[in-house]
Order: C-alpha cells, then structure tokens, then sequence
C-alpha cells in the first residue's frame, strides 16, 4: 500500500544514513515497481520483482553477489582516481624544479628535455609516473656553466623529495666550491647521508656534476655512480664513451666518506657532448626475453646517424627511438638529456 511503501523509504533512508556503505537491495511486486523508482534515484543498488510463487527469493543471493562486485568495482576505480590524482601532483612537483629554458652561453647550445615514464594502468587508465629524474644547467659567471644531471632511485613521493632535497641543498651551496667537481660532489654527499627522505629504506642518488669552461671549452665533471657523458665529433663522426675510460663514485647518500674523482674533456669545435640518465639505455622491450635494453649503442647509433641534424632534432630521436624500442610497452623509468654543441 501507499502507506507501506512510506514506512519503507524511511526505514530506507534510516538504514542509508546509519550505514553509508552498505548496498541496499530492495524487493517489490509487479504492480508496485513504479514506486522503486524513488528508491533507486536515492541510493538503492538494485531490485528484485517479488512473485505470487515466491520463486524471486532463489534471485536474491545472485543480485546481491552482484551488486556487492559492482560496489567493489566502483570503490577500485575512486582508489585509482585518486591514486592518479596524487601521482600527477608529485610528478608536477618534480617537473617544477626543473628549468623551462637554457640560456645558451657564446658558442655554444644547450638542450635539456625530461620525459616521465608512463606504464602503470590503475582502473583501466595509463599513468605517468612520478620519478627521480633531475637536470640543470646555469652560469656561474660569464664563461662557466654548471651542468647537472640526477637520479634518485624508486619511483613515486620518496623519489620526488629525494631528488628535491638534492636541488634545495645544490642552490645553498655558492662560491668557489662550485669549480672543484670533486670537492662539490663530496659536500653534497655529506649532507645527504643526514637526510633519512634520501637514504631511509636504501635509497639513494646518482649524480654527475660538470663545469663547463667557454673561453677554454674544457669540461671537468665527478660522476656519482652515475653514467658517464659521451662525446661525438661532427667532422669526423668519432665518438668517445667516457664510461669506456673513466669510473663512476659511488652513489650518493651511502657512505658519508666517500671519495670522489675529477675528470676533465677538451671539447672540440662542432662537437656535441651527451650527458643523460639511465632510463633512455635501459628502455627494452618486455615481451622479448633476450632484449638486452636499448643501451649505449642505441645512444651512439642516433648520435651518428644525426650527426648533421640541428640539435633539436637528435634530441627528438633519441627519445622517440628509445621509445620505439620498447615495442609499446613505455620506457619503464623517466629519462632526462642534456646535449651540449660548441657550435
């Protein structure tokens, strides 16, 4: 009757407000189904035609197993709305820190560009992961540049602050220290063993530190367990790895007394040197088991082959190609490259 059908939206709305999670399956006779519509437009799952026969009791237990998947479904997707939510705010939090543009010193050009990885699906949607990548390149003065580029391990908040902490402390730290790239790297690895958002749980940050000489177009670097640069020259093609020939320290954040050693380049005219972090070499294809990532050769194989293209267009291929060679699954780490021409 009308006035049952009062009580039962009150018990309705009762049982809603006392137990906001719990669906509701409701039960109504053919002729009085045009009353489940209020119910369903406030909060009721679903609904169940009651018979003369009885025979809708055997439907309860399904309907309910339904909308209990259904309400699981709904709560999977809100968790992973807001998972992607939080993500991307770290990611922007990252990126926020690294430089929208280069000033290019006399003779020279500069490039940087950072891509984040982009693999994880949540609730059917692909996510851009927040990472640890960092790069950075300024004047000290009117002929020296500071070139930096980072990697905090992990993925996600810790990897955001870690490499963030690194960036405050670099900017509190001026003056002569800056020329020394040993002495500098060593500093800076002292004041991260203290930082727990660093090395709490093992984690850790590679680091290459490079000053760049414009009048004498030297290049003096210390590496943190980080990849060496590489060195192409235009004219001639010929490449020199530097991993082939120098050591890397160890990572920072490990050992308070480590030590670390000074490298230095001259820089030949019409020359481009790569500085870069391991997610571009280590892009591979996970559906092939012997993919072995596409690697330093890969690196070396786009430097050569443009080796006459505008700098903006090798930096376009190193990323797409890299891309390329994970077959569509996505670079599994974010990738940062600083490519520097003496023109």
């Amino acid at each position: 009757s009308f006035q049952n059908h009062n009580v039962a939206y009150e018990i309705f709305c009762k049982l809603q407000e006392a137990c906001p999670e719990l669906p509701i399956l409701g039960a109504a006779s053919a002729e009085d189904t045009y009353q489940i519509a209020k119910f369903l437009t406030n909060g009721m799952r679903s609904y169940v035609v009651r018979d003369a026969a009885k025979d809708y009791m055997f439907l309860i237990h399904a309907a309910l197993n339904a909308v209990v998947e259904a309400m699981k479904r709904e709560k999977e997707q809100m968790i992973a709305r807001q998972l992607r939510q939080e993500i991307d705010s770290v990611r922007r939090l990252q990126q926020s820190i690294l430089p929208d543009s280069i000033i290019n010193p006399p003779g020279y050009h500069i490039l940087g560009r950072y891509e984040p990885a982009q693999i994880r699906v949540l609730g059917g949607v692909p996510v851009t992961l927040a990472g640890g990548d960092y790069y950075n390149a300024y004047a000290l003065n009117k002929e020296t540049v500071i070139l930096i580029v980072g990697d905090a391990s992990g993925h996600g908040i810790k990897a955001c602050m870690s490499i963030m902490t690194m960036h405050t402390l670099i900017g509190m730290m001026s003056g002569e220290k800056f020329l020394n790239t040993s002495k500098f790297v060593g500093k800076v690895n002292q004041q991260l063993n203290n930082q727990k958002i660093v090395n709490g749980d093992g984690g850790f940050i590679t680091m290459l530190y490079g000053v760049l000489n414009t009048r004498k177009h030297t290049f003096e670097w210390t590496s943190a367990g980080h990849p060496q640069p590489m060195l192409i020259e235009q004219k001639s093609g010929q490449i020199l790895d530097l991993s082939e020939m120098e050591t890397s320290g160890m990572p920072l954040a490990i050992d308070e007394d480590a030590t670390y050693k000074q490298h230095k380049i001259t820089i030949p005219p019409h020359s481009r040197l790569l500085l870069y972090t391991d997610g571009i070499v280590e892009a591979f294809n996970p559906q092939n088991a012997a993919d072995k990532g596409f690697g330093v050769q890969g690196l070396k194989a786009i430097m050569k082959e443009s080796i006459e293209a505008p700098i903006g267009e090798l930096m376009d291929q190193l990323f797409e190609k890299s891309l390329a060679h994970t077959f569509g699954a996505g670079r599994h780490d974010d990738t940062s490259v600083l490519c520097i021409e003496r023109i």
